[in-house]
């Protein structure tokens, strides 16, 4: 029995006489997701007993850095953008599936399902979830009013992603690769005449001055997650675990509850500075719904049983309701 006490505590002494857990974000701590998990940080702090400093706007690591730092233990914690795992696997591209879960309550549900998966994978690497962070959904800013899919036949689309581009093609539009810094540019230009970004980044960008449109078509909701070392996890004693889990818990909600808000005020602050929020019309929905069924048919040619097991226990969940 001694043994098996051992290890725990030889883990626990290594972090904690390091004295310093290294938590990475790449984002500015100006953002709403970024405000949670410093919150959170200081939380754990607090409760737990640890020294977790927290290190934002890449100021550490970059953010294609970070994953690769928390599996190698430079850090303890770190946050990363879903999607930016595609090529780890299917599960991953889930996440900005276009037209799957297109409301907070079934984009819950959904990464309710895709933590199961991730939790798996991240355990044979290592690492351990800790809770996801929302962003607003993805909807459509336009320089002209869109109702139909016809509307968007032939547009010049910004695309920054493998699945942006393939929704641009299904939607007989033309991806054009454009960074966010080029938005505004790419848009006077005419290098592009639409984009797909959260109303978050419309008021960033102040989408205003160069569309006239915003088309809450709520693609997909995009999610961070955060992570920790798993070692420095299996350290911790259970009164160390039970608390945490409640912190997770707490930080879990707060997240989706922000994410919402955000949604409300940052497209409010789009129609305050002249945009028109037009809604999406019965036959726009109709035909994004087939796209995103094809689309969903086009992902489960790569996926493996489990991350298919996945999206079926999603689907269960939704005809239920």
């Amino acid at each position: 029995m001694r043994h098996y006490l051992i290890l725990p505590l030889l883990l626990f002494a290594v972090f904690t006489l390091h004295a310093k857990q290294h938590f990475a974000t790449p984002y500015s701590e100006r953002v709403y997701v970024t405000q949670i998990t410093k919150a959170f940080a200081d939380e754990v702090n607090r409760e737990l007993g640890l020294n977790i400093i927290f290190h934002s706007g890449e100021s550490l690591y970059k953010h294609n850095e970070i994953y690769r730092a928390l599996r190698t233990n430079q850090i303890q914690f770190g946050e990363i953008f879903i999607a930016r795992l595609s090529n780890h696997g299917a599960i991953y591209q889930l996440d900005n599936l276009p037209f799957l879960a297109t409301n907070f309550s079934s984009a819950q549900q959904l990464a309710k399902q895709q933590a199961i998966e991730l939790r798996s994978q991240f355990a044979e690497h290592g690492l351990h979830l800790l809770f996801t962070n929302p962003w607003p959904p993805q909807g459509l800013f336009t320089s002209k009013a869109i109702k139909t899919a016809n509307d968007l036949s032939g547009l010049k689309v910004r695309s920054y992603s493998a699945m942006t581009a393939k929704l641009a093609n299904h939607l007989k539009m033309i991806p054009t690769a454009v960074s966010s810094a080029e938005i505004s540019q790419a848009f006077a230009t005419g290098m592009i005449e639409a984009m797909i970004t959260s109303p978050a980044t419309g008021v960033s960008s102040r989408a205003w001055q160069f569309s006239r449109y915003y088309t809450p078509i709520n693609a997909w909701i995009p999610k961070n997650m955060v992570l920790m070392n798993h070692a420095l996890y299996q350290s911790l004693t259970p009164t160390q675990k039970q608390k945490l889990k409640q912190i997770v818990n707490k930080y879990q909600q707060r997240a989706w509850q922000q994410a919402e808000q955000q949604t409300t005020q940052m497209t409010k602050l789009l129609a305050d500075n002249g945009m028109i929020i037009s809604p999406v019309s019965d036959s726009l929905s109709q035909s994004l719904k087939i796209v995103g069924a094809n689309m969903a048919q086009e992902w489960a040619l790569n996926a493996t049983q489990s991350e298919l097991h996945v999206l079926q226990k999603f689907k269960e969940q939704q005809n239920a309701q």
